[in-house]
């Protein structure tokens, strides 16, 4: 077995094959809503293999042809600028492809471990990283369109950018083939936001840069950290809030506000904003702050002893053997412009490095005429756990409302129309038997979020309720028979402020700027106040910021934000202890390495919550 500490890796589950095409895996590196990504080992070095998920591709051939062409523009990227591709299977069932492992930190990531904003001098080199990276792939006229803090990654000897080319071939693909495009809410460009079919170029890349520095900066990004259609209104028609960073750094400021230029012609090119960054060095190391290089050290570390893994002499993944992996196109040496090369030094040739991201369809955008958004949510994000029990594809939500938007409790239908959450059926329901005959669920604890409410485990029957609740209720898979999918809800819990662990990895509820998060229970911000409601829904608003948990829907990210508002922000007790929320009614489960999202609720120890004071 690999010893994984140090990696950033998890052990493999159950349903996770222990080999894809003849690349072995040691772990899993994360999930989204679009495939997985695993640790493997692959000629005497580590890779990060990123397997696409069927329900995603389907018989979709002509998203299989798109991606094959972004595969193909992986390979022309300069490895400075990304981690290069090693090998493919693109006609594979699922299709595949293995990038060099980065042994580092995602911007979000490394942000959380050191608790705030990142002080000046690496906010300059995190200009000049990310513009010299940008700088080489407009030279070959691509965009990266996704650019924001879970795509950048940063290593022991600068940073790389990640995520290239999956979203870009959903976005031209059946998947979203009606005039829409990828990425992220708070990261878009006007020229995104506004939906319209003007062809994005390197200002785009250089926009979404400067709403990147501003969240480094100021701790959030300059237009709202929300996914909806109120940071898509301040994107088009306000000014961004610098004040934190005009306060640090001045000059730096003075960069990003021409970043976040509305007209694209009036932004500066990634090359000029290289040759400003450079001025500000040399950058001595350590380049990052202490806890940031701590953790990088230890991945750098983990990187450079490869360990064997055992492969298997017989197919394990059932189905027919797998085509043999190619290795797709030859990388065609690109010479980076002068520029670029003067601004940025030659740095040492970097050790094998990890690129892990998540894979996924992000919230897709367009203007429906006047001043109405409609924003398409499709699911960009969830667990490890959530991904391995979903066995259909997730549909579509769609979101239309007035450019400010008012606030809603109503649920959202995939036709568009607002509509209210289905109703669980009533405790003490009798439980269904699940999709694979397992045991049945056992009792809450009295201390649990459910209030002792029985649950049937993921696979099995339902079982005998304990402590307060009543009976369990089957297991939530579609293919499930007996009860409704929806899940048991239990009696609301009582006022007071409590802590919510995590029945997974013992972590608790906490907010890391304007996202939510799970981290040490001892942690300031890991006490949330539930406010009750009359029909017996409640929100949970953080003790230490004063603001509310909310879902954005069903496998998407958990965010904290005002109170004031109810959409997103109504929690419900569920059964086995969970937190169902009545926006897309999944439950609150453990994002990939960090974050939390909603899943379809299915009685996971990773979506129970014990409420403790």
């Amino acid at each position: 077995m690999v010893e994984l500490w140090g990696s950033g890796a998890e052990p493999l589950e159950p349903e996770d094959p222990p080999q894809i095409g003849s690349i072995p895996l040691a772990g899993r590196l994360g999930a989204g809503g679009m495939g997985r990504v695993y640790l493997g080992v692959r000629e005497g070095q580590y890779v990060a293999v990123k397997q696409l998920l069927s329900s995603v591709v389907g018989e979709d051939e002509d998203f299989r042809r798109r991606f094959g062409h972004e595969l193909d523009n992986l390979a022309r990227l300069p490895t400075e600028a990304t981690a290069p591709l090693l090998a493919s299977d693109r006609a594979a069932n699922p299709p595949w492809f293995a990038t060099a492992y980065i042994p580092g930190l995602t911007l979000r990531e490394a942000i959380a471990l050191h608790g705030g904003p990142l002080p000046a001098h690496a906010l300059w080199l995190l200009l000049r990283e990310a513009a010299a990276g940008l700088a080489s792939v407009h030279a070959l006229g691509m965009v990266h369109r996704d650019l924001k803090p879970s795509n950048i990654m940063l290593t022991l000897d600068g940073l790389t950018l990640i995520d290239f080319g999956i979203a870009r071939a959903a976005e031209q693909s059946q998947l979203t083939r009606t005039g829409m495009v990828v990425g992220t809410p708070a990261y878009m460009a006007p020229e995104q936001a506004s939906g319209t079919k003007r062809r994005l170029s390197g200002a785009t890349d250089v926009f979404a840069l400067g709403s990147v520095l501003a969240y480094a900066a100021c701790g959030q990004p300059p237009f709202g950290d929300e996914s909806g259609h109120g940071v898509l209104y301040r994107i088009i028609h306000e000014e961004p809030d610098l004040e934190p960073l005009r306060e640090l750094e001045p000059d730096l400021a003075g960069l990003v506000a021409a970043c976040l230029d509305k007209d694209p012609e009036g932004r500066p090119t990634a090359v000029e904003l290289l040759e400003h960054a450079a001025r500000k060095g040399p950058f001595a190391e350590p380049l990052w702050p202490t806890a940031i290089t701590q953790r990088l050290t230890e991945r750098t570390a983990f990187a450079a002893r490869v360990q064997a893994i055992d492969v298997p002499t017989f197919p394990l993944t059932g189905g027919k053997p797998e085509t043999a992996p190619d290795t797709g196109p030859v990388p065609v040496p690109v010479s980076a412009p002068v520029s670029v090369a003067e601004a940025r030094p030659e740095r040492p040739e970097r050790p094998h490095r990890r690129r892990r991201v998540l894979l996924a369809v992000l919230p897709v955008v367009v203007i429906a005429g006047g001043t109405t958004l409609a924003i398409q949510h499709l699911p960009y994000t969830s667990s490890p756990r959530a991904e391995a029990r979903t066995t259909q594809p997730t549909q579509p939500t769609s979101v239309t409302a007035a450019a400010i938007p008012a606030a809603s409790t109503a649920g959202v239908s995939p036709s568009g129309a607002a509509s209210p959450p289905a109703q669980p059926p009533a405790p003490g329901a009798a439980g269904g038997k699940g999709d694979n005959q397992g045991p049945g669920g056992t009792g809450g604890s009295p201390t649990s979020v459910a209030g002792g409410a029985g649950g049937g485990t993921q696979n099995g029957s339902g079982g005998p309720g304990g402590g307060a609740g009543a009976g369990g209720a089957g297991a939530s898979h579609p293919s499930g028979g007996g009860t409704s999918t929806a899940p048991v809800t239990s009696a609301p819990p009582a006022s007071g402020t409590y802590r919510y662990r995590n029945g997974n990895n013992n972590k608790c509820v906490t907010q890391v700027f304007g996202a939510s998060d799970f981290g040490d229970c001892s942690d300031a911000s890991a006490r949330w106040t539930v406010k009750g409601r009359s029909d017996g829904s409640f929100k949970l608003s953080n003790q230490q910021s004063g603001q509310c948990l909310y879902s954005n829907g069903l496998h998407q990210a958990v965010f904290v934000g005002d109170c004031a508002q109810d959409l997103g922000r109504i929690w419900r007790t569920g059964s086995g202890g969970s937190l169902r929320s009545d926006l897309g009614g999944g439950c609150l489960d453990l994002g990939m390495s960090s974050g939390l999202v909603t899943s379809t609720c299915a009685g996971d120890a990773s979506q129970r919550w014990t409420r403790q004071t």
